[in-house]
């Protein structure tokens, strides 16, 4: 399991946010915030991902989806958790070939080979979790801004 985390100071300045907010407000907060991440996640992943393309063909600097497993494990993957003031994101994926994508390394079996000069393949890193991370970190403060107005503007608030 591969999985990257929103760093403690882009959190920090959530929590402050979060502080400032009514209990009722904050315990309603996950629900509306998840879909919105879940969204923004999914626009934002799409940026390393550089659309379909051939079996062994030749590795680019952005990764190429032959079945969508890769994207798709990383977008179930979202975790939001709010607890108080304490706000928590993480993405990640379960698959055994995305830690060789995002940080790079040979692929394959290990010799012996059948084939004389038989080689495991390189695949460069192409990361696509940090970044994709880093780029929600910086809308993550107008994703909550949003959700908050979302519970303003209904009457959850209220019942």
């Amino acid at each position: 399991m591969i999985s990257v985390e929103i760093s403690d100071g882009a959190i920090a300045e959530l929590q402050q946010r979060l502080e400032t907010l009514a209990p009722r407000v904050v315990a309603r907060l996950q629900p509306a915030l998840k879909p919105l991440l879940a969204s923004a996640l999914t626009s934002t992943l799409n940026k390393y991902f550089a659309g379909s393309g051939p079996a062994r063909g030749a590795a680019t600097t952005l990764l190429t989806s032959r079945s969508g497993n890769l994207f798709s494990s990383v977008v179930n993957s979202l975790q939001v958790s709010i607890q108080g003031p304490n706000l928590a994101v993480s993405i990640g994926s379960d698959l055994p070939h995305a830690a060789i994508h995002e940080f790079g390394g040979y692929a394959g079996r290990r010799g012996p080979f059948k084939k004389k000069n038989g080689r495991r393949a390189y695949i460069p890193a192409r990361p696509y979790l940090r970044p994709t991370i880093s780029d929600l970190e910086q809308i993550l403060p107008d994703l909550l801004d949003q959700a908050i107005q979302q519970l303003e503007g209904s009457n959850d608030l209220f019942s």
